[in-house]
């Protein structure tokens, strides 16, 4: 079996609220390889994206150790790039300045970055729009723009938190549509939050199904559908149906792996 590029051992973390300690994650372990597309999926508020910040360095862990290309994870890495829910895009510079931003503050000189920007505009289908600031774009051109900066950081490993999260149904489709379409192209470790079941099955190599808090892994699933996938076909709608109904598995029943 492929060595993992990340690996999470027993990952735990709690808050303190109101002088009582709240578990959040209770013990969760998972591999991922090295170009694998694996998604993390659940209910709102069950721990996605505090376990995806964990991962990024930008939470700590209560216990456990993360593991990221065969080293013990501190804190902020240098192989992992981000993409948030949110576009956190630099509301004073251009789309080009936003995509450099990571090879600029390398020292990487005017001439490569800005060609590796372009490179990873054009990719994500903003070609004309290097001038534009955020406040000019769409909230799916904004997305494309995250993405083409995280993936022109040169990152190993790329975060993705819900980024699709509120943007309309068309146009998330579409999103989806692009970021398969770029995941096939430019091969990374995508790690990816969401909710919406056919996003997950659409997407994934493989589905991470998380019970609410204190959160366990409930169940894994190896969806092996050839890309691009139709959403509409039978096999499809199946496993939808499947896997909604396995996000309610009691906790004392969680475990093991299928595949699909």
């Amino acid at each position: 079996m492929e060595r993992a590029v990340i690996s999470l051992k027993n990952i735990r973390k709690s808050f303190e609220v109101n002088n009582k300690e709240v578990q959040i994650i209770d013990g969760i372990s998972l591999d991922v390889t090295k170009n694998e597309f694996v998604v993390l999926f659940g209910a709102g508020q069950c721990g996605k994206t505090t376990l995806l910040k964990m991962i990024a360095g930008l939470e700590s862990i209560t216990a456990g150790v993360i593991v990221i290309d065969g080293k013990p994870s501190d804190g902020f890495h240098d192989k992992v790039g981000m993409v948030y829910q949110t576009t956190a895009l630099f509301p004073w510079l251009t789309v080009m300045g936003n995509v450099e931003f990571g090879p600029k503050s390398r020292g990487i000189s005017k001439a490569e970055r800005r060609k590796k920007a372009q490179y990873y505009i054009d990719l994500v289908g903003l070609s004309g729009f290097e001038k534009h600031y955020p406040v000019k774009l769409s909230g799916g051109m904004c997305q494309r723009v995250g993405i083409a900066r995280a993936y022109c950081d040169d990152p190993e490993i790329i975060l993705m938190d819900e980024p699709f999260g509120h943007l309309d149904a068309q146009t998330r489709y579409m999103m989806e549509e692009e970021i398969e379409k770029i995941w096939a192209k430019e091969k990374r470790t995508v790690i990816f939050v969401t909710n919406n079941v056919e996003e997950a099955i659409y997407l994934a190599d493989r589905i991470i199904i998380m019970t609410e808090c204190p959160a366990v892994i409930a169940r894994e699933v190896v969806v092996n559908l050839p890309r691009p996938r139709d959403m509409t076909g039978d096999y499809f709608l199946a496993l939808r149906e499947e896997i909604s109904a396995l996000v309610d598995i009691p906790r004392e029943n969680t475990g093991g792996a299928d595949e699909e």
